[in-house]
């Protein structure tokens, strides 16, 4: 167990250092963030966020979003004093911002771990620079280290803060059970046993947890995002259970830069070799902490608890899964003793082999989220491959004074969900047969198109509208010689055949093409219906 503080006594030299290294952080994290262009899950949230009159009818819109409120609450709130989309990014950075400076000045943590974790990929990219609600997990940890006081712990407190940090994201829930696990195990486990009345701030935290968790999945469920979720028909779920269990770290290989995870792709002696290693570095980094028993089964449970997410309900991508580093960076700070006199910077106490051998194994871990933070930073300042082409395309719309009433369609649908942040030109939802920049990824749609289809609706659209129709598309067309059904989305399917493609390019004008991009898919060829 250990005592957060304040570094008071510090040397004046270490707060001139730590300040100019969040200085660094700061700068390079606001770089990345203005730069980015945003992607559809991004503007995504702001769009729901803006929905109805008020808080409540907005509130109500966005049931079954798949998200709990927190992250809609503060952009419609923020939204409502600056009055325009920038609150994205400037929400973002802020939460990114207060988190690095507890990361820096307020956590107990070894400086190879604090440096390491502040310019990880999640730290200056994904839960910064990219403008989503993982970010404010990753404060709330931070917040809950901070408020968990050796001896007296304010069970109304942290458990407030518990039910905050579950309905940021649903998988923080899992983060919740971690933290609650951490401190009934720490209970259970202390020597002399403690008096049932030190049970009493667990039991309050842990009540008002779960109605934060409630409130969550009363927020979330039912979803109208059925397609998103893993579809287990046909499937045994005992065995899912058991595999989820067995080969949980499978789940977390998204740890690896994409340098890794192109030699994984290419080379089946790679795959192999990088597949065996990243259970090493997983399990390795629990045994950091197996001086302390409590935090390695709360480590161990939430990195089985995320591996069970993750196959049963919703796949996990890097943003999901680098909440488990959060949590062990937090975990870490919890049980790290207080620093002695003639102490290192680190503060550690001397450890078996077994433990240092964990904390190398976590070193290890977090240095390749340094060089995915690296290649992030690349991507962006000298290969200069947007995240997407929205703002590429936004450009390229008022450009053209013949196309600034526009109605732009796309397939993909979620190929227009980007577009309000950088156009007000209204986007029509192919699938769903209506206007509107939300997609619903929902069963109740037409799952299969053609291109025949597509052509069809968008000369319905002019002659309705009386205005041009641009029709982006993901495909390129041009490379198509045979009749092909291509999977889209989670359970979408656009059918190619060339007579369809001939007539196609005959109806309408290719006017742009854009380039790749890093990290999605949303680059596609403009059209626009002659």
């Amino acid at each position: 167990m250990a005592v957060i503080v304040s570094a008071i006594d510090e040397p004046r030299s270490a707060k001139l250092g730590k300040a100019l290294i969040f200085m660094v952080w700061l700068a390079l994290a606001s770089a990345l963030c203005w730069s980015e262009t945003l992607w559809r899950d991004e503007v995504r949230a702001l769009s729901l966020a803006l929905q109805g009159d008020n808080f409540i009818d907005m509130l109500r819109r966005m049931h079954g979003e798949g998200h709990p409120a927190v992250w809609y609450i503060l952009l419609r709130a923020a939204y409502a004093v600056v009055g325009s989309p920038v609150v994205l990014k400037i929400v973002a950075l802020t939460i990114a911002a207060t988190a690095a400076y507890l990361l820096v000045f307020r956590l107990k943590l070894p400086l190879s771990i604090m440096l390491l974790a502040l310019f990880s990929s999640f730290s200056i990219f994904d839960y910064a620079a990219m403008s989503r609600n993982y970010g404010i997990s990753m404060l709330v940890i931070f917040l809950i280290v901070l408020s968990w006081e050796k001896g007296a712990r304010n069970g109304i407190l942290l458990g407030l803060l518990f039910a905050l940090l579950a309905n940021t994201n649903v998988h923080s829930v899992v983060l919740v059970g971690g933290f609650l696990a951490y401190w009934f195990f720490d209970l259970i486990l202390a020597r002399p046993k403690l008096p049932l009345t030190a049970y009493r701030a667990f039991v309050t935290a842990a009540a008002i947890a779960a109605v934060g968790v409630v409130l969550c999945f009363v927020t979330v469920y039912p979803t109208f995002n059925d397609t998103g979720q893993n579809d287990l028909s046909g499937e045994n779920f005992a065995l899912l259970v058991l595999r989820a269990l067995a080969l949980t770290s499978s789940h977390f290989m998204a740890f690896y830069p994409n340098s890794v995870l192109e030699l994984v792709v290419a080379y089946p002696l790679a795959a192999q070799i990088f597949a065996a290693l990243m259970p090493v570095l997983i399990y390795g980094s629990l045994l950091a902490l197996a001086n302390q028993w409590p935090a390695m089964i709360a480590a161990g449970l939430v990195l089985l608890g995320l591996s069970l997410l993750f196959t049963l309900v919703y796949p996990g991508g890097y943003r999901h899964q680098a909440l488990w580093l959060v949590f062990i960076i937090a975990i870490t700070a919890l049980t790290i003793e207080p620093q002695r006199d003639g102490a290192g910077v680190a503060g550690i106490e001397v450890a078996g082999g077994i433990v240092k051998f964990g904390r190398l194994c976590f070193l290890i871990l977090l240095a390749l989220q340094v060089m995915s933070g690296i290649e992030k930073v690349h991507q962006a300042f000298i290969a200069e491959i947007p995240l997407s082409r929205s703002k590429d395309l936004g450009a390229f719309i008022q450009s053209r004074p013949d196309l600034k009433d526009a109605v732009i369609m796309a397939d993909p649908d979620y190929l227009v969900e980007a577009l309000p942040y950088y156009v007000p030109n209204r986007t029509y939802l192919l699938r769903e047969e209506r206007f509107g920049a939300i997609v619903r990824y929902t069963r109740n749609a037409r799952l299969s198109l053609s291109l025949a289809d597509i052509l069809q609706t968008a000369h319905r659209l002019r002659q309705s509208e009386h205005v041009p129709v641009v029709i982006l598309l993901s495909q390129r067309l041009d490379q198509m010689t045979a009749p092909v059904s291509l999977r889209e989305s989670y359970v979408w399917r656009l059918s190619l055949t060339p007579e369809d493609v001939s007539a196609f390019q005959s109806a309408t004008s290719l006017v742009k093409r854009f380039g790749t991009v890093a990290g999605s898919d949303e680059t596609f060829d403009v059209y626009v219906l002659k």
